[in-house]
């Protein structure tokens, strides 16, 4: 982040109230960004230390939100991602997880939310099944939350289709370019 941004956001922040943060950066469709958001809001990011799961995980680190980077292998460039969203003074932490495991699936969501007290936004990014993940997102993703997945959501049961329905988390799918650009959508509808 240069400096100007940096600056601009402390200026920002300071004239905000204690709970909330804004984000100077662009919103990922191609503009600034500068509306309140909850500190507390919170994104799970499967494949958060590679490629498009890197980079939504940077641009919803500069939102001002809290991020999970979910990992399989790579711990070193796991650790590299987490660095680079620290040093910008996010807040974030890593959770090695095997999405095809239910035990490592119900423990990413269990660590998240021990973490940052819930979790707000599931984005999946990676070739793994996103079945048993929406799964446990229909149970522990907040209520009015959101889900979207970069490549097609296929095996999601209709037991989970219908639980994400009966708690309002909106569930959809986004090339990796257009994932913040949706997810900037759904977070004007909710935080405004």
């Amino acid at each position: 982040m240069d400096r100007r941004k940096r600056d601009r956001e402390r200026r920002f922040d300071s004239e905000l109230k204690e709970d909330t943060t804004v984000a100077m950066q662009t919103n990922g469709c191609g503009g600034p960004s500068e509306r309140a958001l909850r500190l507390e809001a919170v994104a799970i990011v499967t494949g958060g230390s590679v490629g498009a799961g890197r980079e939504i995980a940077r641009g919803l680190a500069l939102w001002g939100w809290a991020i999970v980077v979910v990992y399989l292998e790579h711990q070193r460039t796991t650790e590299a991602a987490v660095g680079e969203i620290l040093a910008a003074e996010g807040r974030v932490v890593a959770v090695r997880a095997d999405l095809a495991d239910d035990l490592d699936v119900h423990r990413l969501f269990a660590e998240s939310s021990a973490a940052f007290a819930g979790v707000d936004v599931v984005v999946h990014t990676t070739t793994d099944s996103p079945s048993i993940l929406f799964e446990h997102a229909a149970r522990h993703v907040r209520r009015g939350g959101a889900i979207v997945s970069v490549p097609p959501a296929l095996g999601v049961t209709p037991e989970a289709t219908r639980q994400l329905d009966e708690r309002d988390i909106t569930v959809g799918r986004a090339d990796p370019e257009g994932a913040l650009c949706l997810l900037d959508t759904w977070r004007q509808q909710v935080f405004s």
